[in-house]
């Protein structure tokens, strides 16, 4: 089991939902955190609070959606004197509705966040990765990386990527015989955090509570869990989806409520 003790632990979208409850939580262990979020103000705030509380953080400014601003974290993080052991690519963002009608924009926007940001972080993160005794990249993927979410297609197209990109990376540090580098992906259904106002779960599917999730991931990277899958039934997603012939796939989807669980989504973006 992993002890997070003097642990330098970097959470992108930390000032908020389970990145917010993450920092937390690791911070409470005696981690150090660095609070990676667009929004400086409430990552400054949450620092803060921590440091208040005999925790050690720091807030960093980054918009994942720009390499530019990517490499200046990396930079100032290196100016802090940091040398990161975990890596928790949790930013991600959601646009849900019909797919011709979503500004083309979002759709883009989408995959500049939730794939090109991951994979920058990582990139420019990783020689730091690489010298810790024992470190862990976790990538926070969805559900829906396995199956087709209607009325949010290129959110789920992106949570695929995560679990392409996460998995091939986790094989390659096993060929290339690196054994201090773990790569954990996180796959949960709805998670209660607002992201997905409107949302309605499906059926056996029920909302996560941040707090369920963040215990459940805190835990897997202790153990370095390849991966985490919430709730029990997404564990057998990908099984069913590769036994069962597509029409029925289909079908159980519309019947369970997935195809159908963002059509009324608001979100809070």
């Amino acid at each position: 089991m992993k002890n997070f003790a003097g642990k330098k632990i970097l959470i992108t979208g930390a000032a908020s939902g389970i990145g917010k409850l993450m920092a937390e939580k690791l911070a409470s262990r005696m981690a150090t955190v660095i609070i990676v979020d667009i929004n400086l103000e409430a990552a400054t705030a949450l620092a803060n609070n921590i440091k208040n509380t005999g925790g050690r953080a720091h807030a960093v400014y980054a918009d994942l959606s720009k390499i530019d601003s990517i490499k200046k974290c990396r930079n100032e993080v290196r100016d802090l004197g940091i040398n990161i052991d975990i890596l928790i690519n949790n930013a991600g963002v959601v646009f849900g509705g019909e797919f011709e009608k979503q500004p083309l924009e979002k759709h883009l926007l989408t995959y500049k966040i939730n794939v090109d940001g991951m994979v920058a972080m990582t990139h420019l993160f990783f020689d730091d990765l690489r010298k810790s005794k024992d470190s862990n990249i976790v990538n926070i993927a969805s559900a829906s990386g396995y199956i087709g979410l209607p009325y949010g297609t290129s959110y789920a197209s992106s949570k695929w990527a995560v679990i392409g990109f996460s998995e091939s990376l986790r094989l390659e540090l096993i060929e290339r015989d690196i054994t201090n580098m773990h790569v954990t992906t996180v796959c949960p259904s709805y998670i209660n955090t607002g992201m997905f106002s409107g949302v309605k779960a499906p059926l056996f599917l029920p909302w996560l509570k941040p707090e369920t999730i963040v215990e459940k991931i805190i835990h897997g990277i202790e153990k370095d869990c390849a991966f985490i899958r919430e709730p029990f039934m997404v564990k057998w997603v990908d099984l069913f989806k590769g036994l069962l012939p597509l029409r029925l796939f289909t079908a159980i989807n519309k019947f369970l409520g997935v195809s159908t669980s963002m059509t009324n989504w608001k979100g809070r973006l």
